[in-house]
């Protein structure tokens, strides 16, 4: 890890839809170097001008992290609805020859579809090294998704997986062990007080609890929630994300990452972290250990877009922390929807990383991807930011 610097660079894929009747051309994507910002746009298919949106979305996502990026992506989306509204007072071409009925219908159902025009989804990462971490500024609305890998290929994180408690043995009351609240909510843009009870290591039964791998118990802190702090925070409405939040209880253990040690304190003797939000923070609770399943989700028959679906809670703007070495994968539902699982993305992406820089052999394995989706279930658009840490001999 001594060879990583601190910027990014970024692998970026972009590949229409190359099987089935259709003609489909409506992902886009990029990496911003100068900001070390990616995006991932998916037009819905069903919505005309949604290559376009989509275009525009990627174009102008340098800007979204420039201030308030709520009012940025409010900018972007007045925009796109302005540009619909121009399209649908547009002429209308009919074809000739239509029966004054049929021509009729025709437009009613023409104006239907435009007044739906330029909707895509979005999810955007903005990076920002650190002395021993790596923060992520992530804007999300839709299905396309956000992995986070490990230099070593474990998921850290995911927008397409969720926490799964694993059942263990009923824990053993704590001794001198008190909290200041009943039960508190940990989630993006919060802070945690905690008391740190050493490593895990220390803790055989606990430690078992956790199945945590003997190797790595050293890098683990086993750690009490104190209080959770929200106060004079400009927290974003999580309400839509429930998997980005952490439900403590009094009786419950953190389980930190080395990496996250944050803000350190002392009184009597006691050490105490005060820690940002990190979604790569474990639960050990009564029920046992809350862990991150990699099995990518099933996505439902509908998804939010931009840019109608920008109020209400439905798009998601957080700020999570990563280990230095992190690699972050953005991508379309027609990128996950060709796996099973969020280890076999890593898995494909380290194989085929030099074919993906050779323009001669990557036409041959994104048609060979293709088609594995299309043996799925049907062909569609192919996109996705790989951005990983650049070495300082790149």
């Amino acid at each position: 890890m001594n060879d990583i610097t601190s910027t990014y660079n970024a692998l970026t894929i972009v590949s229409a839809m190359m099987f089935g009747d259709d003609e489909k051309d409506q992902d886009r994507a990029r990496w911003y170097g100068p900001g070390q910002i990616a995006c991932v746009c998916d037009g819905v298919t069903s919505s005309p001008c949604s290559g376009r949106g989509a275009e525009l979305v990627t174009l102008f996502a340098p800007i979204i992290f420039d201030g308030n990026n709520k009012d940025k992506l409010k900018t972007i989306c007045d925009l796109l609805i302005a540009l619909r509204e121009e399209y649908m007072h547009s002429d209308l071409i009919i074809p000739e020859g239509k029966p004054p009925a049929m021509q009729d219908t025709l437009k009613k159902v023409t104006q239907e579809k435009r007044a739906t025009s330029f909707q895509t989804t979005v999810v955007s990462l903005k990076i920002v090294c650190k002395e021993k971490t790596v923060t992520a500024d992530i804007i999300k609305c839709g299905d396309s998704a956000f992995f986070a890998f490990s230099h070593k290929g474990e998921l850290l994180s995911s927008s397409l997986t969720h926490n799964i408690c694993m059942n263990g043995s009923k824990q053993n009351k704590r001794n001198n062990i008190s909290s200041s609240f009943n039960s508190m909510s940990f989630n993006p843009g919060s802070q945690i007080l905690v008391r740190v009870e050493g490593l895990l290591s220390s803790f055989e039964s606990l430690a078992k609890k956790a199945q945590v791998k003997n190797k790595h118990l050293n890098n683990w802190m086993l750690c009490t929630p104190i209080e959770v702090c929200n106060k004079g925070m400009n927290l974003p409405d999580m309400s839509s994300s429930p998997m980005l939040t952490f439900s403590l209880k009094p009786s419950d253990y953190l389980l930190l990452p080395k990496y996250l040690y944050g803000r350190k304190l002392k009184s009597d003797g006691q050490r105490y972290y005060i820690l940002d939000y990190s979604s790569t923070i474990r639960i050990l609770s009564e029920e046992g250990i809350r862990i991150s399943n990699s099995k990518i989700a099933q996505r439902g028959s509908t998804t939010v877009v931009l840019p109608d679906h920008l109020q209400g809670g439905y798009v998601e703007f957080y700020k999570d922390s990563f280990p230095l070495g992190t690699n972050f994968v953005l991508c379309s539902d027609g990128f996950y929807n060709c796996f099973y699982d969020a280890k076999y993305i890593w898995q494909w992406l380290r194989d085929n990383s030099r074919a993906l820089s050779h323009s001669d052999e990557k036409q041959s394995l994104l048609r060979r991807l293709h088609n594995q989706l299309n043996d799925k279930g049907g062909d569609d658009d192919i996109s996705f930011v790989w951005a990983y840490p650049r070495k300082k001999d790149d």
